[in-house]
């Protein structure tokens, strides 16, 4: 495992990249891209709430509470647009067979959540940009158990933000591909073991590694939490090529 101290990035965007081209993830914080002090509080109070998140039948963990939102972008040299996108069906995730819908939240309707979307989008590093494509933005709470095993989502990248968190565990690992078995065991040791925090984000390129996180640990006398969002840079064939037939 490698000591995460050496690769947390302190200097925006840019050391964002330089990361990504050499080790396929990078570890920053709200605060080194440039986010306002205010933004995760905000965001916070704004969506992570009872008339914004609910728990669906048959989504694992049970007590986990979600909404998501689709973006389609659209880059244009340094010039980013963003435009709603239709559908945020997801189809064949989670080991969960079917289509699902969930509670859909409309981000680009607040212009503080929008420029927290350009933000994420812009830590993929200009050269693996495409021209267009979707963004999914997940916001999960969740209690106890945070994922089943390691896994790929089946995207591009992947960015964790964590908005909040209360208690400990929630360690998220990256993991080598072939260090994980078909049945989820790890064999090999953690590319990256690291808590995030409260404003730590997190990029990395899918294929590249398995994700997973340990379960939270509730504080003496409390109940643990972690608010957080799990966005995806997605493959065209996630929803373009759909739309596109």
């Amino acid at each position: 495992m490698r000591d995460e101290s050496s690769y947390r990035v302190s200097g925006g965007h840019a050391q964002v990249w330089a990361a990504m081209a050499g080790l396929s993830y990078a570890l920053t914080s709200d605060r080194s891209i440039g986010l306002p002090d205010k933004l995760r509080q905000n965001f916070r109070d704004t969506y992570f709430n009872p008339w914004t998140l609910r728990h669906d039948e048959g989504d694992w963990p049970v007590d986990r509470q979600r909404a998501r939102d689709v973006i389609r972008y659209q880059w244009d040299g340094d010039d980013l647009q963003l435009r709603r996108h239709d559908s945020i069906t997801i189809t064949d995730r989670a080991g969960i067979p079917g289509k699902r819908e969930h509670a859909r939240v409309e981000l680009l309707d607040d212009p503080q959540a929008a420029d927290l979307v350009r933000a994420l989008l812009q830590l993929v590093p200009p050269g693996r940009r495409r021209p267009e494509g979707t963004f999914g933005v997940n916001l999960f709470r969740t209690f106890t158990n945070v994922v089943t095993e390691p896994h790929h989502d089946n995207e591009e990248f992947i960015i964790l933000y964590v908005i909040d968190r209360v208690g400990g565990g929630a360690n998220t690992h990256l993991y080598l591909p072939d260090d994980v078995s078909d049945e989820g065991q790890v064999t090999g040791p953690a590319v990256l073991e690291q808590q995030l925090d409260p404003g730590d984000i997190i990029i990395f390129e899918d294929k590249r590694f398995k994700h997973d996180a340990s379960p939270l640990v509730s504080p003496p006398g409390g109940i643990a939490m972690r608010d957080a969002l799990i966005c995806t840079v997605d493959y065209r064939d996630t929803y373009l090529a759909q739309a596109a037939g």
